[in-house]
């Protein structure tokens, strides 16, 4: 079996701070918030019995915003993760696997309810494990505002962590909430509220992770669409059912296949076509193994013993190879490798185990504009691209008929496509439950902070 554990304790060991510098903007039926983030060198995790495999240092990204909770106001960072529904904060940074990640989690704030004058214990609480690591949480309403702004959520409940293991980020979950027949929860989550309270005209949000320029930004708007921010017409594909004998929904869509565009020649892989999760919660994508050992064999690639896929870094021979992602209507097109910072690359994909979760996370959406759509129960899919700011209200039919503003040679250094026509369950006392990934995968929404260079991170040896 692959070292899943390594890759999970790659990303906890690589998580880096965000800070959301800019204002939300309010508009009517939606509000903007940026997504700032830094590019951070970490070293990779060991196991014990590890002891004659080298240590790598790898780049990776973090992805945050910034909520304030409570009276007055205590500032929080926490990790946006469409792949679980419930609102958490105060992990246990004294389980942080380094310094600097301790550091990290400190930064990000806590929140005390004593301190806060609207705060209400509800007497109740759940746990919640991840693939990767555990949170026992305290259900708690307060108020939570988006700092800088007038928009403040009132009696709010989310969690607060009582006890937390190899977690150092609080999880901003932006699944499915409490609204029936989809309803994950029996209490409304932070995208319910947003249309609750009046902020937002929908369950209905787009996210840009942007590319891989630390000073290029991303944005999630809650309600809205920014069309400077893809290129083509937007391609609505229907969110599927509970896939897998999971009883969750989840933003489950059809892949129709994946395949390669190397030296100019396409082709697709065989049995590619597959019901995925598009999910920031997880920073690596897990595909099909035949699919990935393609890619291995495209990449004149090599497995090491922890089941870890060595390729060559790009250069200018390999510019404009892509791994091709068909959803119907939409092809992304994903850069097969990073530019080279270093001699060797990390193949940023895993293939899933038998019945297990197939997933694309955040490499794969830094060259996708997304948009997930409750209401409609849709995914939208463009090409990432940046031509500017247009923001407007998501159009209460879906959007399918939006079209991009930006033309091809807007891509953004993250991939291209070509456009066409076109997990919190419930617990026994009624609150959250279940929140986890399917434990095969070995990830969870704690890789949410990561966001790999979409197929390969640079890596270094370094010395014992």
């Amino acid at each position: 079996m692959k070292d899943l554990q390594m890759w999970a304790q790659l990303a906890l060991a690589a998580a880096g701070a965000v800070n959301a510098m800019e204002v939300p903007r309010s508009e009517s039926g939606f509000v903007s918030m940026p997504i700032s983030y830094k590019s951070h060198d970490r070293p990779l995790m060991k196991r014990d019995e590890d002891n004659n495999v080298p240590l790598f240092n790898i780049s990776v990204l973090s992805y945050l915003i910034e909520l304030t909770i409570g009276t007055p106001p205590q500032p929080i960072k926490v990790a946006i993760d469409t792949g679980s529904s419930e609102l958490w904060v105060n992990p246990n940074c004294k389980t942080s696997q380094s310094t600097a990640q301790y550091q990290e989690c400190l930064v990000n704030g806590e929140y005390d309810p004593s301190q806060s004058s609207t705060a209400k214990d509800l007497d109740s609480g759940n746990t919640i494990p991840y693939g990767i690591g555990t949170v026992e949480i305290e259900y708690y309403r307060d108020n939570v505002a988006l700092p800088n702004s007038t928009i403040k959520l009132k009696d709010v409940q989310f969690g607060a962590a009582s006890r937390s293991q190899d977690l150092n980020e609080g999880i901003l979950g932006l699944s499915f909430g409490s609204k029936p027949p989809t309803a994950d929860l029996r209490y409304n989550n932070f995208v319910d509220e947003l249309v609750l309270q009046n902020v937002t005209d929908s369950r209905a949000f787009s996210v840009a992770l942007g590319n891989q320029d630390a000073s290029n930004g991303g944005v999630i708007i809650f309600g809205g669409i920014d069309t400077g921010k893809f290129t083509g017409k937007m391609t609505t594909v229907p969110v599927l059912g509970p896939q897998g004998g999971e009883k969750l929904y989840r933003y489950w869509v059809q892949l129709q296949s994946i395949g390669s565009t190397i030296g100019g020649s396409s082709k697709k892989y065989d049995n590619s076509a597959t019901a995925i999760v598009i999910d920031t919660g997880s920073s690596l994508s897990t595909l099909p193994s035949g699919v990935v050992s393609s890619m291995v064999r495209d990449l004149n690639g090599q497995t090491d013993r922890q089941g870890n896929v060595i390729v060559p870094c790009a250069s200018s021979s390999t510019t404009g190879n892509t791994f091709d992602f068909d959803f119907g209507g939409v092809t992304i097109r994903i850069p097969s490798s990073s530019r080279p910072r270093r001699r060797t690359c990390i193949l940023g994909v895993q293939a899933a185990e038998s019945g297990g979760v197939m997933l694309l996370g955040d490499t794969f959406m830094r060259s996708a504009y997304v948009v997930f759509d409750q209401d409609n129960m849709q995914v939208g899919l463009a090409p990432y691209a940046n031509c500017g700011e247009n923001e407007q209200t998501i159009p209460a039919g879906g959007v399918g008929s939006v079209q991009g503003r930006c033309d091809s040679s807007n891509n953004g250094k993250g991939g291209s496509g070509n456009s066409g026509s076109g997990n919190s369950g419930s617990d026994s006392n009624g609150n959250g439950g279940d929140d986890k990934k399917d434990a095969a995968t070995g990830l969870s929404a704690t890789l949410g902070p990561l966001a790999l260079v979409f197929w390969t991170l640079c890596i270094s040896f370094m010395t014992m």
